[in-house]
């Protein structure tokens, strides 16, 4: 249903405003008289809910705060309004005017919040329904807003670890497309009736075939990148990206830990917040980015609903380290499997800390020489026939 923003007199008769939900203008309108409200202006609003959602830092402070306020005593009510107060200028105001509303009218807040599929996830969704019934409100969004702290963080931290890689090939291949397509054939001319060294030749044969197929050049550049967009988005070639990752060892280890962090981390809170195994485990599932480890998950889950222990059905797997099955065996006699998934997500997570860190050291110096290696033999190549002076005299 759209949204309509509503300004109204209030019983202090003070102006007021507010969002409502309704099937057409004239159902907003009815729903406002049945509630008693002496409504001066209703207006639709531009984005509906299917378009508004939170950034991920907005996210982390929304929780972060409720939270804070939440500990401090605030009813749950008076939190999310101190909180729509402070985004009354921010573009996703109308979904903290509509929680407060909604809130407002006997609603709970997760029914709330499932308004809002683009900014809540399931995860979020269960945490936050689980927290209602056993009234753990203030613990639940303490916990959510350290789960998407350490997701944010850990997907800082893959990004700038490849995020200089690409920026030098890309400067690289900037660099080395400006000396093929304008240097080089700018000085052509230079070189016509010498005898050449053969490096000048193959540099010079080069960028003759880049100049006569430059279109053909550009329909490859253009193909490449829309495989690569259309291959973050289709299962299957999805699929293939990550197993082609899977093969080179350091990728391979990156990925799959990185995967394990984020799914340990997510069920051992979902665990903590009293939710069944089961689903905790198809919840957590959803964060590893994985296909790869998503289906081994998807298959102990199976295994485990006939019966089997989560320790044995994970171990299936060979991609789940050794130090979380063991954790999670001896977890499974004393009954803290929540608490083992924490520790293995606090172990794994250091370890990919560190495996970040010895990546990005060797790259940087590696990717460094390769593309002084590549700039430096065709600037070479230039500048061989400029260095014969007695070639230049002589003709």
């Amino acid at each position: 249903m759209p949204l309509f923003r509503y300004r109204a007199i209030g019983e202090t008769g003070k102006s007021v405003t507010g969002v409502i939900d309704a099937d057409s203008f004239p159902g907003a309108k009815e729903r406002l008289r049945k509630q008693q409200i002496m409504v001066t202006r209703l207006e639709v609003l531009k984005e509906g809910k299917d378009k508004i959602a939170l950034k991920p830092a907005v996210l982390l402070v929304f929780t972060r705060e409720l939270s804070q306020l939440l500990r401090a005593g605030l009813p749950l009510y008076e939190s999310l309004l101190t909180i729509e107060e402070k985004y009354r200028k921010h573009r996703a105001h109308p979904l903290f005017l509509d929680l407060c509303d909604r809130l407002k009218s006997g609603q709970s807040l997760s029914s709330g919040l499932k308004q809002y599929p683009k900014s809540f996830d399931r995860i979020y969704l269960a945490m936050v329904e689980a927290a209602e019934q056993s009234a753990a409100l203030p613990m639940a969004f303490e916990q959510l807003s350290l789960l998407i702290a350490k997701q944010q963080k850990l997907k800082k931290q893959l990004i700038s670890a490849t995020a200089y890689p690409m920026f030098l090939g890309c400067f690289c291949l900037l660099v080395v497309s400006g000396l093929l397509f304008f240097a080089i054939p700018s000085m052509r001319e230079l070189f016509e009736g010498r005898q050449l060294h053969p490096l000048t030749r193959t540099v010079l044969a080069v960028s003759g075939w880049a100049t006569s197929h430059e279109m053909f050049l550009l329909f490859s550049v253009l193909t490449l990148v829309s495989a690569i967009i259309l291959s973050m988005r289709l299962e299957q070639a999805r699929l293939a990206r990550e197993l082609l990752l899977m093969k080179i060892p350091l990728c391979k280890t990156l990925l799959v830990q990185s995967s394990i962090v984020r799914f340990c981390r997510t069920a051992s809170l979902l665990l903590a917040s009293g939710i069944p195994l089961l689903e905790a485990l198809g919840l957590a599932r959803q964060v590893m980015k994985n296909i790869v480890l998503e289906k081994a998950v998807s298959v102990a889950e199976k295994k485990i609903a006939e019966g089997g222990k989560i320790s044995s059905e994970l171990k299936a797997s060979h991609l789940m380290p050794t130090m979380l099955i063991r954790m999670l065996a001896i977890a499974e006699e004393t009954g803290q499997l929540g608490q083992a998934f924490h520790n293995a997500a606090e172990i794994l997570e250091e370890d990919v800390e560190r495996n970040l860190t010895q990546l990005t050291a060797l790259l940087q110096p590696l990717l460094l020489m390769t593309l002084g290696a590549i700039v430096g033999l065709v600037v070479l190549s230039i500048l061989l026939p400029l260095t014969d002076v007695s070639s230049f005299l002589s003709s």
